[in-house]
């Protein structure tokens, strides 16, 4: 055999399988969990978790420039700190992605706020065809 495949072989592979392995566990492979699945099965460290925010619970802090708010699945909810700037089409029952931890006293800690894309975006006639899986989608 030609003694640079076998070297390139070295190198490579290892460098291949370090790179699957940082795919399959980077919160990026489960883009988020419901607020309801996070809440049954919490997870230590950083996470994305998704759900609605609660009608009534935004609060602006001027002080600290905090924004505390609740998030809130089907079954369940969470209180959410987050400083930074909020999306244009944050507001009372948009579907959010947070991405952040849950203290010990319960707070659940965000450090960035994605808001799901909201249907008044789709094309006229488009949401008509979907099904409910196809919005999940979205």
């Amino acid at each position: 055999m030609n003694i640079k495949i076998v070297i390139a072989a070295i190198i490579l592979l290892p460098v291949i399988l370090h790179l699957g392995y940082a795919v399959a566990n980077s919160p990026l492979t489960n883009y988020y969990v419901t607020v309801d699945e996070y809440a049954a099965h919490p997870i230590a460290g950083p996470v994305r978790i998704g759900g609605v925010v609660a009608p009534g619970s935004i609060q602006w802090n001027n002080l600290t420039r905090t924004m505390n708010f609740q998030i809130a699945g089907e079954r369940k909810k969470f209180d959410v700190a987050y400083r930074g700037a909020v999306p244009d089409a944050f507001r009372d029952g948009a579907e959010v992605i947070l991405e952040g931890t849950l203290s010990p006293t319960g707070l659940f800690a965000a450090i960035g706020v994605t808001v799901r894309c909201p249907h008044q975006y789709l094309p006229a006639g488009y949401i008509g065809t979907l099904s409910r899986r196809d919005f999940d989608r979205i």
